[in-house]
């Protein structure tokens, strides 16, 4: 009885360890695709921002947190960067992205929302996701992950 009861608890916190970090790698794979929808959602739609703390599936934004991720993303300009790039010779050369905290498009030298937001300019959706553990053990010990993906698509002619 007393050694079913220490192999018990430590079989419990390794099935609870696997539980937890299988919900965070689903997390991670749900992120990753929620970033590729955000991107071709914009090659669509280019101008459809928001500053709303819940944005709406209307929205680049809302298209990031559309699909049951198990983490939380904010938006504002540290956890969400959409940013506008136009293809030139060389590498592509960024044009301007789009402020949460201004709610507006902020322009690069030289160029303006009309000059860079055009068919055949390459959006890059960048998004931080904050992950917190379910298991009490790993949530003391970790406290949180952040996964970062990214996702592009070249605005539709």
């Amino acid at each position: 009885m007393v050694e079913f009861a220490l192999v018990s608890l430590v079989l419990l916190v390794i099935v609870l360890g696997i539980i937890d970090f299988s919900y965070l790698f689903a997390g991670r794979t749900e992120a990753y695709q929620a970033a590729r929808v955000a991107a071709r959602f914009a090659a669509t739609h280019p101008t459809a921002w928001t500053p709303s703390a819940t944005p709406d599936q209307t929205t680049i934004e809302g298209n990031l947190t559309l699909t049951a991720v198990p983490a939380r993303l904010l938006n504002d300009d540290t956890h969400i960067t959409i940013s506008y790039w136009l293809p030139g010779a060389g590498a592509a050369v960024q044009c301007g992205a789009y402020s949460a905290a201004s709610a507006a498009f902020v322009a690069q030298a030289g160029y303006s929302q009309a000059t860079c937001v055009l068919p055949g300019t390459l959006i890059k959706v960048h998004a931080t996701y904050i992950y917190t553990f379910i298991t009490p053990m790993l949530k003391a010990t970790f406290q949180t992950v952040t996964l970062v993906v990214d996702a592009s698509a070249l605005e539709e002619l």
